[in-house]
């Protein structure tokens, strides 16, 4: 059964960056790693030795607080609208449980599969954004729906890479190819957060490396590889990265200018009693004239959309995940939680398989690599 949850947890995340339909509906990767987090669940329900992390029982808090807003609403409303944003959070909550558990009992080889998987997912995205550049496009979406949902999955894809290897990844050939896919998906979506958040990993990257010359020297032979993958996708489209890039550059001032109303944070200005308990999220026409589509920020969003309590519960479980990490772990994870500032990725599972996979590995008080020692206070040394 494990190794069936294995393969449904490789062929889930290869396909996570195709789209067959409309945004806010299940897409086929989402049905597989629904098998395998079914599974997980299953072979978890006779270990008596499992116990409850505080990450895990602060994100389901998280996840019980939106259920119990929602339901609220939809009783005073009378309206079943509010029922599919808790599926968002109660899916991908089951996944990132299930893959805490897939992690803590499978090792190195869980670690290599999930690597694997998501340098194919990244080479996906970036096989149709080569596609959309050599037909003109302006700002590529790959599979997705929109160019920010492209740039934010290849974001959280990076940092996942580097997450999994404690940010000093060996040079693998498959998942050098998905980081240059991944940047390349990023120049192409032409999403200046994502660019911003991309050079953020990357100093957390240059920093995580610096203690040894070799790791360091090996960053340097990286680094011109993957220009080099941009410069030759820029020339084949016939310098279409470079004018799309040019085009949001140009734009960059307006769009800083005019944030306040784009990301829809009026909203919350009109309405600021929402945010004691929370709005839930869909009927947004008791928001007119403010109601024209969501909230473009995860944090506003969480505090308009759940109050306080689903903020506060928001923050706690990213802290949780972060607080006995690295100084270079918070600079690149600091990359997708920037970006979220001005965009709603809330629902992207790979965000949360983002949090999941940094609490496992540092959350915890201890990782386990091949060449360091840790000391950890109360713990003995351990190899890694």
């Amino acid at each position: 059964m494990f190794l069936i949850a294995a393969t449904l947890l490789f062929f889930g995340l290869s396909l996570a960056s195709l789209y067959v339909f409309p945004s806010g509906q299940p897409q086929p990767a989402d049905f597989l790693l629904l098998g395998f987090a079914a599974l997980m669940t299953l072979l978890a329900l006779g270990d008596r030795r499992l116990t409850v992390s505080s990450f895990a029982l602060c994100w389901a808090l998280m996840v019980l607080w939106v259920l119990l807003v929602c339901l609220g609403w939809a009783l005073v409303m009378e309206s079943s609208a509010f029922f599919i944003y808790p599926a968002f959070y109660f899916f991908n909550f089951l996944v990132g449980m299930a893959l805490l558990r897939f992690l803590s009992v499978s090792g190195d080889m869980g670690r290599s599969l999930i690597r694997n998987a998501l340098s194919i997912a990244l080479l996906v995205a970036a096989s149709q954004v080569l596609l959309q550049l050599g037909a003109g496009a302006n700002r590529t979406t790959g599979s997705f729906n929109n160019p920010n949902q492209l740039a934010y999955f290849s974001l959280c894809g990076i940092v996942i890479l580097m997450l999994l290897d404690d940010f000093r990844p060996p040079l693998r050939p498959l998942m050098l190819a998905g980081v240059a896919a991944a940047v390349v998906s990023m120049l192409a979506a032409s999403s200046l957060g994502a660019m911003g958040g991309a050079v953020l990993v990357g100093v957390g990257w240059v920093v995580a490396n610096m203690d040894r010359l070799r790791r360091f020297a090996r960053l340097l032979l990286v680094a011109p590889l993957i220009l080099a993958a941009v410069l030759a996708v820029n020339l084949r489209s016939d310098g279409q990265v470079q004018s799309n890039l040019q085009a949001r550059m140009d734009r960059a001032q307006s769009k800083v200018e005019n944030v306040y109303e784009e990301r829809k944070f009026d909203r919350l200005a009109n309405f600021p009693e929402y945010a004691i308990l929370g709005a839930a999220e869909g009927e947004r026409h008791r928001f007119a004239p403010y109601h024209n589509s969501e909230i473009h920020s995860s944090y506003v969003n969480m505090l308009f959309a759940y109050g306080v309590p689903g903020l506060g519960l928001f923050l706690a479980v990213i802290f949780l995940a972060l607080r006995r990490a690295p100084l270079y772990v918070w600079l690149g994870v600091a990359g997708p939680l920037i970006y979220s500032l001005t965009h709603n990725g809330l629902r992207s599972t790979l965000f949360w398989m983002m949090l999941a996979i940094c609490w496992h590995i540092y959350g915890q008080g201890w990782i386990r690599l091949k060449d360091v020692v840790v000391d950890v206070p109360g713990k003995p040394e351990l190899e890694r």
